[in-house]
């Protein structure tokens, strides 16, 4: 996925890797083939409801004055003066790349041409009459090249960005010069967007006097009834990409463009906006030269096929005789043109008419020609057919052409190739646990496009219509969740989905669409979670843990043979033998050494998915995995100190106990005052979690106490009192084990519990190893100095968790955003249980290499981003209100609540919206560059001050802004 390196293309072909459209009955491309295979006519009266269309029959949308601008970060004041065709262009745009499967980081900075389609602005004419074309409506209906620049900067694309005007022949223009922009090396990638929209006024009135539209509104292609074409609405796009970087990328290739021509009537047609043989002949003749393709082997031409007398007769005389030549007899192409269905969409037709023969080509059947006679009548070479019809049986792929007449006497033909057969791919093993990631720009969507995904899981396959697609199990699943996580842009509010198979899946989404399932969605702030690693101590060991990871994920297998040999070679046994054992760890020659290497090979799973932590922390012996994970320590060097120092320990320690009690380190020193001999704080895991360390009958005493008086007790399953002066026998024999011990400073910063410092780590020697079993364990500390400082994630790194309570109380203490999350838990399915936890980081904001989470996935298509429609219209500009605020602004501005007060009047009297976020940044409330400029001019006349622009175009919120402006105007009342 993503962009190979432009080259030179030459002749190759393209792919066509993504569609969208938006029609007259057919909000998406399945609900447009259903339209087409069952001949729907969706000609009509526009909807009552429609106050800016009069009743004109014609092919007519739902809706043109819905718009998801917050999605696109639109402000309700530049939305209401986008033309609605520009509204259309940018969502067909994002749908058509969803399904290519191409999120918008993958396009960032990226070589990608953006070819437009629209013709005139009616709504840019009710804007002026309205007294509402300020810069705003200019940029947003009165200049159609602004549609593809916003595209452009909305996705960061560097790509030649255009709007094209060759009257009907528009967009199929724009496919001829994105294709030629993509084989010559000029761009990576090519959008090519157009919409038409019929509103009051425009053209309506000047076509029909010219009387080339029907009286019934229905373009009647090749029929002696023909008498004028119908209008219709429309938007659609596609993504195009050289075939060889789509294949070597793993997109989904639907069609290949295989070549095509464009050309011009010139004087050989009786005036300019008539059709002309000779012109439209040369065109197609030159387009099959160029796709190195006979035309005798075409299968389907969609035709420009309007349904005006001289147009129709022209275009099939041309097509009889330019596809006859060579032809088997018996075997006519099928012509049909999808203007009988919907409409003439004008701007948007060729692009239109290039959707469904792609859709044709991928579902071998070519749909009915309404209106007009079955058959090719006299013509030897073509036919029209007048029910849905199997694509004609020939030796080779799929064959077809598009064209596109203008008025201006631009003619363009495309012809198109069925999709290269793909090998499928080797059978993957098959994991015991899916992750399917979902997210959204709002709660709305989430929940709808959750629905979406359970149908999809549920019904199958939507591409092929295969009711027993929706039997998806192993490879498939696996399929839907990479794509999910590699193919789709992740938004802020998020949704993460762990379940064994199918139904588990469908399950859970359908609970959390129908509002059952408490929402895991992420709000607030954008910015990343700091991802703080944590390795605990003892008593996170049991029987079986490691060995279900060990058959399932190489990662874990591979880095755990790696500390199993170092731990061979220290002790002479095996961490992956004792693994499968039945018996459990009791001896802390064993538990160390092996809870050292699950721990670490833990970690490696974690960064194989993309989690990178920005800090390792260890609690206990916990810190030899976190140095050995920091790169402070080799493999080598961590097995050494953990497997010589749990010796020891065994020789030389007496025994022990250690109790975690629920109180903090100042009452629990005043609780071991009279045992201050024998006992000590060993841990100190929060502000009231502490662990007592030392001797084991003065421990019991000190124990019953406490529960005496509610106090919650709960013994360490250890054999040796760590922490305490109990190990001191250690201190000479450690010092010399590991005397030869090298650190290094390693690659991640380790926050040591010892020194409850961030330290470099050439310190962790022999010395700190000793210390580091001798002195407290200041984990709380450490932990709070982390989650004050911004968004956190702490993972803790262990078969089971014994941390996380404490991490979360740490968490709620500090007041600060964060979460803290387990890897697996003891008798519970592992792999499962890594899953929930990085669902966690993900909806948290955190990083994830979904490419890594499922290994050899391949993309299938998944649903597309449900645009939430509010209705957007022009308004006449509120400048009664503005001014009316403006008046009443500069009185009483004292405090700074009166200031962030006066902010939020003008930043919503400019946005016309009352929904402003004071701690939101005013670029991203849809403040842009024009609306600033006028909120400055405003302020500083009220105010009497300068404002630089960069208070207001800058990273700071909006309540920033107010708190500058009061500091500004020199009044020191604190508000």
């Amino acid at each position: 996925m993503g962009l190979t390196p432009t080259a030179r293309h030459g002749d190759q072909p393209i792919a066509i890797i993504g569609l969208s459209c938006r029609l007259p009955g057919a909000p998406d491309a399945d609900r447009f083939w259903d339209l087409l295979v069952n001949g729907e006519d969706r000609v009509a009266a526009p909807d009552a409801a429609r106050t800016h269309t009069r009743h004109r029959i014609g092919g007519y949308l739902d809706d043109v004055s819905g718009f998801d601008a917050a999605f696109f970060d639109i402000s309700p004041r530049e939305a209401g003066r986008m033309d609605p065709q520009h509204r259309m262009l940018t969502e067909a745009t994002w749908t058509a790349l969803d399904d290519a499967g191409l999120p918008a980081a993958a396009l960032a900075g990226s070589g990608t041409g953006v070819y437009s389609a629209c013709l005139g602005s009616t709504y840019w004419d009710l804007l002026r009459a309205h007294d509402a074309n300020d810069m705003h409506g200019l940029i947003g209906s009165g200049l159609h090249g602004t549609a593809a620049g916003r595209i452009s900067r909305l996705l960061d694309l560097r790509g030649p960005s255009m709007a094209l005007d060759a009257t009907c022949s528009t967009s199929l223009l724009a496919v001829h010069l994105a294709c030629q922009g993509l084989r010559s090396g000029e761009t990576d990638l090519a959008i090519v967007a157009g919409a038409n929209t019929l509103l009051d006024g425009g053209y309506w009135d000047s076509l029909t006097r010219g009387r080339v539209l029907a009286p019934d509104g229905r373009s009647k292609f090749g029929s002696p009834a023909a008498n004028g074409y119908g209008r219709g609405e429309g938007a659609a796009a596609v993504v195009l990409k050289p075939l060889a970087d789509a294949l070597a990328d793993g997109d989904r290739v639907r069609a290949v463009v295989l070549g095509s021509a464009a050309g011009n009537n010139g004087r050989t047609s009786i005036a300019l906006t008539t059709p002309s043989e000779e012109g439209q002949e040369d065109t197609i003749r030159r387009a099959h030269r160029n796709a190195g393709v006979h035309p005798a082997d075409v299968d389907y031409v969609e035709a420009h096929g309007t349904g005006t007398v001289q147009g129709d007769q022209v275009e099939l005389a041309v097509l009889d005789r330019v596809l006859g030549e060579g032809r088997p007899a018996g075997r006519r192409c099928l012509v049909g043109s999808v203007k009988t269905n919907i409409g003439h969409t004008e701007a948007v037709a060729g692009l239109v008419g290039l959707v469904k023969t792609v859709l044709a080509v991928e579902r071998r059947t070519v749909p009915a020609t309404l209106h007009g006679p079955a058959g090719g009548g006299d013509r030897a070479a073509v036919e029209l057919p007048s029910t849905a019809t199997p694509w004609p049986e020939r030796h080779g792929p799929a064959l077809a052409g598009v064209s596109s007449f203008g008025l201006s006497g631009t003619n363009v033909h495309v012809v198109v190739g069925e999709a290269p057969p793909v090998r499928e791919p080797d059978a993957a093993h098959r994991p015991s646990a899916y992750l399917l990631p979902v997210s959204a720009r709002c709660p709305s969507a989430l929940r709808q496009l959750a629905g979406a995904y359970a149908q999809r899981l549920a019904e199958g396959d939507p591409t092929t219509g295969d009711p027993t697609a929706g039997d998806l199990d192993g490879d498939d699943l696996a399929d839907v969740c990479f794509s999910a996580g590699t193919r789709r842009t992740h938004h802020e509010h998020r949704l993460a989905v762990v379940a064994p198979d199918r139904q588990g899946l469908v399950r859970r989404l359908r609970a959390y669409a129908d509002g059952v399932l408490k929402p895991m969605s992420r709000t607030g702030s954008h910015t990343a979670p700091r991802i703080v690693f944590v390795f605990p101590g003892q008593g996170s060991q049991w029987v079986g843990m490691g060995r279900e990871l060990l058959a399932e994920n190489e990662v874990f297998a591979a880095r755990l043979r790696e500390c199993d040999a170092a731990v061979r070679a220290e002790t002479g046994w095996s961490v992956v033998d004792r693994l499968h054992e039945d018996a459990p760890l009791t001896s802390v020659r064993e538990v160390q050494p092996v809870l050292w290497a699950v721990q670490v090979a833990l970690a490696a799973v974690w960064r194989d998915w993309g989690v990178e932590p920005d800090l390792v922390v260890g609690h206990s012996m916990g810190e030899v995995a976190a140095a050995t994970v920091s790169g402070a320590l080799s493999v080598a060097d961590g097995a050494a100190v953990i497997c010589r120092r749990s010796a020891l320990i065994a020789e030389h320690c007496g025994p022990g106990a250690m109790v975690a009690v629920q109180v903090g380190e100042r009452e629990a020193a005043r609780v071991l005052e009279p045992f201050a001999d024998r006992l000590c704080v060993g841990v100190v895991n929060s502000e009231h979690a502490t662990v007592l360390s030392g001797d084991r009958d003065a421990l019991a005493e000190v124990t019953e106490s406490l529960r005496s008086l509610g106090v919650r007790c709960r013994r360490v399953d250890v054999e040796f009192a760590s922490h305490a002066p109990q190990v001191e026998p250690v201190r000479p024999w450690l010092l010399a084990g590991l005397a030869g011990l090298r650190p290094t400073s390693g690659s991640v910063p380790l926050h040591s519990t010892v020194l409850d410092r961030v330290v470099d780590g050439t310190r962790l020697d022999a010395d700190y190893w000793m210390a580091n079993l001798r002195e407290p364990v200041r984990f709380g500390s450490a932990v709070a100095s982390v989650a004050v400082s911004g968004p956190v994630v702490f993972v803790e790194i262990s078969p089971h968790p014994v941390l996380v309570p404490a991490l979360e109380d740490c968490v709620d203490r500090a007041g600060g955003w964060g979460a803290a999350i387990a890897s697996t838990h003891r008798d519970r399915p592992q792999f499962a249980s890594m899953l929930e936890g990085l669902g966690v980081v993900h909806v948290e904001g955190g990083a994830v290499d979904w490419a890594r989470v499922q290994t050899g996935g391949r993309y299938v298509p998944v649903p597309a981003y449900p645009f939430q429609h509010r209705s957007f219209w022009f308004t006449r500009p509120r400048r009664r209100v503005l001014e009316d605020r403006r008046a009443a602004a500069s009185p009483g501005l004292r405090t700074v609540a009166d200031f962030e007060r006066y902010v939020r009047d003008q930043v919503a009297g400019l946005l016309h919206t009352e929904d402003v976020d004071l701690d939101r940044t005013a670029t991203s409330l849809g403040l842009d560059s024009l609306l600033a400029m006028q909120l400055r001019s405003i302020v500083e006349d009220h105010l009497a001050i300068v404002v630089p622009p960069r208070l207001l175009l800058g990273a700071g919120s909006l309540r920033h802004l107010a708190g500058e402006l009061h500091a500004r105007t020199g009044l020191a009342v604190v508000g």
